[in-house]
């Protein structure tokens, strides 16, 4: 047993000694480091060591919230004691019902890498120093921008039910953002990688593509007032996937702040999209084998030809609704209070390469990356779009100057006439590009 969930259970039964009726604690200690590149020069590095472990209690319907960024038996049983005292203090809810049992659950492999953890921060500097270099080997006049990080660590969860959990976790991230300004004339671009073991991070080659990419947006248009095909590439479409997965979060849809509230079981998008949840994919970003209260994970079909087949619930949420939790309760850390999250989205491909997609537009547009998530309440859309090229005749031809995209939910989700056969794949997650029908878009000038 871990030195951690010996504290959190400490902190458990303090709170039931201090009258709690039920109370879990969470307990972590993370290292995180983190270099910002700014104007093509290394602006900051910090390293963080960071511990600390929070209790949340429910006594007569009151719950009650206390942390302390520190980890001594002591300072467990003072969280514990605040957070009933709170809970005694707060308005009874009258749809909480009960904090999850245990539940048996296997292991995920490769969550955490020993060689990720054993870097030092002078290993994510030589990364961001050689990405400047990369970026200015392209073009000299260069401005480059991202940084890197990495967090690992482990964490502990103990509640009053017999909840008993303890994970290891590693990740980092490279990231470059380069802007090329030629008398008035922007092209810019950005591009990434994330991994949780070392293995499988490119460190090399990132700040290439975003400059090569960001040439390549020199010499932008404007496109005149149309309704339009679209072709989303991989990251704009899973940005649009993963908005409409968040928007089925239980606690917002029970709040009525969210556009698919009362769609549960019905089709919202069209049948050409499918979406699967697999949380125990080797080394996924997303992968674990218990959500943050201590439930299953389970690999399952979210968006089924179109159909939204669940709410995404947390304990809390499911029991207020009357169904099982679905293992999709998260914690942001020790700090935060339980939320809502899914785990890997991987979008079932199509039958038809991206370069095929376009080929079948006479006239339309490429868009690489761009913010195109509706509204959580409304589910409107009013974006732009300052990443893509203009498709004619099947072929991606000038870039896109900003281009504003009007729509809605419904009719983006509607519209999806074809996904691709190939895809980007990071950790966990598969990304095909998704084609859109018809878009109103319009661009400036």
């Amino acid at each position: 047993m871990s030195e951690l969930l010996d504290l959190a259970q400490a902190a458990v039964e303090a709170a039931r000694a201090a009258g709690a009726d039920w109370c879990d604690a969470y307990c972590a200690d993370v290292t995180e480091i983190s270099v910002d590149v700014e104007k093509s020069s290394i602006n900051n590095c910090a390293t963080i060591r960071d511990q600390g472990l929070s209790v949340r209690a429910y006594t007569n319907g009151g719950q009650g919230f206390a942390s302390v960024q520190q980890l001594s038996a002591h300072s467990a049983r003072e969280c514990a004691e605040r957070a009933v005292a709170m809970s005694r203090a707060a308005h009874p809810d009258a749809d909480f019902v009960a904090l999850p049992e245990p539940a048996p659950f296997g292991e995920v492999a490769e969550l955490f890498d020993d060689e990720m953890a054993g870097l030092g921060a002078d290993a994510f500097v030589g990364w961001c120093a050689r990405g400047i270099e990369e970026a200015l080997a392209v073009a000299e006049d260069a401005i480059v921008q991202g940084g890197a990080g990495a967090g690992w660590g482990e964490s502990a969860l103990a509640g009053s039910t017999g909840v008993a959990v303890t994970r290891r976790g590693s990740s980092a991230s490279l990231y470059f953002f380069v802007i090329l300004n030629r008398d008035g004339d922007v092209g810019s671009f950005y591009e990434h990688d994330q991994a949780r073991r070392l293995a499988d991070l490119e460190t090399e080659g990132i700040a290439t593509k975003a400059a090569e990419d960001a040439l390549k947006q020199l010499g932008s248009r404007p496109i005149p007032t149309a309704r339009l095909p679209i072709v989303l590439g991989p990251l704009a479409a899973m940005g649009l996937v993963g908005s409409v997965i968040g928007a089925a979060d239980a606690e917002s849809v029970q709040r009525n702040r969210s556009y698919l509230a009362g769609r549960e079981g019905e089709r919202i998008t069209s049948e050409v999209l499918t979406v699967r949840e697999e949380p125990h994919v080797p080394a996924g970003m997303r992968s674990a084998p218990c959500d943050g209260e201590g439930v299953p994970t389970v690999p399952r079909t979210l968006i089924d030809a179109g159909v939204l087949t669940t709410y995404l619930h947390n304990s809390y949420t499911a029991f207020k609704a009357g169904v099982a939790p679905t293992g999709h309760a998260s914690r942001g850390g020790y700090g935060s209070s339980v939320g809502i999250s899914a785990g890997n989205l991987q979008v079932q491909p199509g039958g038809k390469t991206e370069a095929e997609l376009i080929a079948e537009v006479d006239e339309g547009l490429y868009i690489a990356h761009a913010s195109l998530s509706p509204h959580s309440i409304t589910g409107e859309v009013s974006t732009t779009a300052d990443f893509g090229y203009r498709i004619e005749g099947g072929e991606l031809t000038t870039p896109l100057s900003t281009t504003l995209i009007g729509s809605t939910a419904d009719e983006l989700l509607g519209g999806i006439d074809a996904v691709s056969s190939d895809y980007r794949e990071e950790p966990g997650f598969i990304m095909p590009s998704i084609r859109i029908a018809s878009v109103q878009v319009a661009s400036e000038g």
